[in-house]
């Protein structure tokens, strides 16, 4: 075998093993993004397989028009083997295209030191050691250049925290405006350049050794964009959030605040006729004593008809607490759901009632919605301390499975009932934490359970 054939063979060698390497690292990068991770398997391994098919075919294809092939090839498989978040799939493969020409355009300036380096010393002219040094400077270059696709992802994965969150087509079209003018940038500068090599013969590199630097600063200018529009896009998302969770506290504090202003003035009203008591009584007394049964009869039936008593049939040890409750065993009772009260107010520790409230009227609330469809529906809350642990659980009968967001582990919400389901169910988690606790929703059998654990010491 000539060693000219021999060349060839290594760096066909090289070019499939840095395809297949970096299929492995598409498939880290994918995995956090999808629900099944043979999904991330499969998008790596068609990207892997198109790759080296345009690779190895016998006419001769441009590495910008062979990676937009593997690229949407990559996007379409991805999409069709899970149907859910396309726009986020598509950004995806569009984040994905940007990493590995950055990492290429950057890796050529290591390559022109390490080829320098080994094969292409000026003093090295036995073919052979020439031949292993290839070897050598390719096994580097390899290395290198997919360290970076590695580092690449590593770092976008940590910028890009909320992966499961739903992407809309028009924050794509924003997201991907930056892009659109990067690649376009890479486009025109591969064009020009394989004008100048088929106009002069020559590579531009040659000619103009800072070529490749202005590619390289090109590239690394091209990541910090990538960079930037993914924390924008998350910090974006992390302000509409917290618009919505605070929007959504305030409304149901004030609720709760109502229903507290309005036991109070009952409450006022009852003090006020505490002070008229011993009259009352002092007129029955007469009229018992005058033998005016009748006119004793009609006088305490007035009056017990005047008297202001609250509907609260709660005890719970709290009156904020009491409302709620009241109020759900009232709904319960119209609705025909068994609705079964074991909660208690902790006796000791300082917590805000107010944030008692919200969790047990929003946990409440989910699971009337929950049972609201099902036959023979029940509801039950309970709450107890264990030493510090202050724990809130609600039981309600449940068809079906329930689909828990792998991530955060709280049910996936569907966009009719976003405002009052997935925000409602943050919002517990975040006064939980508040206590340094969490919140957690699990399925036994037809039973789905919400517990939240707060750490109230004393």
């Amino acid at each position: 075998m000539s060693m000219e054939r021999m060349w060839d063979i290594a760096n066909t060698i090289s070019v499939i093993a840095g395809l297949l390497v970096g299929a492995v690292l598409v498939v880290r990068f994918y995995i956090p993004y999808v629900v099944k991770r043979k999904v991330a398997a499969v998008t790596g391994a068609v990207f892997f397989v198109i790759m080296t098919m345009l690779y190895l075919m016998p006419f001769s294809m441009s590495g910008v028009v062979a990676y937009i092939v593997g690229i949407v090839a990559m996007c379409l498989v991805s999409m069709i083997s899970e149907r859910r978040n396309i726009p986020q799939k598509v950004f995806l493969s569009m984040t994905v295209y940007m990493f590995f020409w950055i990492s290429h355009v950057i890796a050529v300036i290591p390559w022109k030191l390490i080829s320098n380096a080994t094969y292409a010393r000026e003093n090295l002219n036995d073919p052979e050691k020439q031949f292993i040094w290839f070897i050598v400077a390719l096994v580097l270059m390899l290395v290198i250049e997919n360290a970076l696709l590695f580092l690449e992802i590593f770092i976008s994965e940590k910028i890009y925290a909320r992966k499961s969150e739903q992407m809309e087509w028009r924050e794509l079209t924003l997201l991907a405006s930056p892009y659109v003018a990067i690649i376009s940038g890479y486009w025109i500068c591969s064009f020009l350049s394989d004008v100048y090599v088929n106009t002069t013969g020559i590579y531009v590199w040659n000619n103009y050794p800072i070529y490749d630097g202005i590619r390289a600063v090109f590239g690394i200018i091209a990541f910090v964009a990538t960079i930037t529009v993914m924390y924008s896009y998350q910090q974006i998302k992390k302000s509409q959030e917290d618009v919505l969770q605070n929007a959504l506290v305030a409304r149901q504090v004030e609720e709760l605040l109502g229903h507290v202003h309005t036991m109070e003035a009952l409450y006022s009203d009852i003090r006020g006729i505490r002070h008229d008591i011993n009259d009352h009584i002092m007129v029955l007394g007469n009229l018992l004593d005058k033998g005016e049964n009748d006119e004793a009869v009609a006088y305490l039936k007035e009056w017990q008809n005047g008297f202001p008593m609250p509907e609260i049939n709660a005890k719970t040890g709290n009156p904020v607490t009491d409302i709620v409750i009241s109020e759900k065993k009232r709904e319960a009772e119209e609705a025909g759901i068994e609705f079964v009260d074991n909660f208690r107010y902790p006796s000791s520790g300082k917590v805000e009632s107010i944030d008692i409230g919200v969790i047990l009227n929003n946990a409440l609330s989910n699971a009337f919605r929950a049972v609201s469809d099902i036959d023979n529906p029940r509801i039950e809350v309970k709450a107890w301390k264990n030493n510090n642990a202050y724990l809130i659980q609600v039981k309600n009968s449940f068809s079906g499975r329930l689909s828990l967001d792998p991530q955060s582990g709280l049910p996936e919400t569907s966009k009719d009932d976003k405002d009052s389901h997935g925000y409602g169910l943050m919002n517990m988690k975040r006064i939980t934490e508040k206590y340094y606790g969490t919140i957690q929703i699990e399925q036994d059998d037809d039973m789905v359970i919400f517990t939240a654990m707060m750490m109230i010491p004393g």
